[in-house]
């Protein structure tokens, strides 16, 4: 029963660091079981995710989607989703008065404002709070869909506050939401899996300065989540990640768009 309580946050059935607050509170009554019809969502490892303690958890990414099912995994476990999103989705009526009053995180590209989403990440995981956060900084551009190699952010993060890193690969969103629909588009026999993987924690290694470790965390945590994803697609992920700051297209820049191919389907 009690863990029933903590999934739905019930009175004091969470510890403070894991409440989400009332407007997740009052919007999981109606999403939780539309994202279960839509997504028929496949977890495994959640007793990975920590019920106390700073952490960064950390998912591939591929469509709009998986704010709600990354969403819906940590809800459902009994934990605050908490997430570092594009400011641009702040600045929509409605919609951005609703994610601060959620405490989600913006992250302000190319101003002279983009440390800040980094402070308020330090300052959530110095009270013992668990973020979420898509390393890769977009939607994968990986033909195959694969993870890209990250932004180093994360691992910067990680390195500065000692807060493990939890890798978590999801597959399925991409052809339940393709990029580019506004609206899912569920059809039978879709689902979405979600593999969590054991936490790490990252710190510098002797005579490393502060971006090499920073690279080399980086590529390490997405090695791990392209090995998770490998697990749930059945297939062995490509030994070098894409690298998406050489595509012409880099639309979390505000790049050109021309050139760009959307890729728009994944496995059901």
């Amino acid at each position: 029963m009690r863990g029933l309580l903590r999934s739905w946050d019930v009175g004091t059935a969470r510890i403070p660091q894991r409440r989400a607050g009332t407007v997740i509170g009052l919007a999981q009554l109606p999403l939780r079981p539309l994202l279960t019809l839509l997504a028929r969502p496949r977890w495994v490892g959640t007793d990975q995710l920590p019920a106390t303690g700073a952490m960064i958890a950390c998912g591939n990414h591929l469509s709009a989607f998986d704010a709600f099912g990354y969403g819906h995994l940590l809800q459902a476990s009994g934990i605050a989703p908490r997430f570092l999103a594009k400011d641009s989705l702040f600045r929509i009526p409605v919609l951005g008065t609703l994610l601060r009053a959620a405490r989600q995180i913006p992250v302000r590209r190319g101003t002279s404002r983009g440390g800040d989403a980094l402070d308020d990440a330090r300052a959530a995981l110095g009270r013992g709070e668990l973020i979420m956060v898509f390393p890769e900084g977009t939607y994968t551009r990986d033909p195959e869909l694969w993870p890209m190699q990250a932004r180093l952010g994360t691992a910067r993060l990680a390195l500065e506050t000692g807060a493990p890193l939890l890798p978590i690969a999801s597959w399925g969103g991409r052809a339940l939401w393709p990029v580019g629909s506004p609206l899912p588009r569920p059809r039978p026999g879709r689902h979405v899996q979600m593999l969590v993987g054991e936490p790490f924690t990252v710190s510098l290694d002797q005579a490393e300065t502060f971006q090499q470790g920073a690279l080399r965390v980086s590529e390490e945590l997405m090695t791990r989540i392209a090995a998770l994803l490998g697990q749930l697609r059945g297939q062995a992920p490509p030994s070098v990640l894409h690298d998406g700051r050489r595509d012409a297209h880099r639309p979390e820049m505000g790049a050109p768009q021309r050139g760009y191919r959307a890729f728009t389907q994944d496995s059901a």
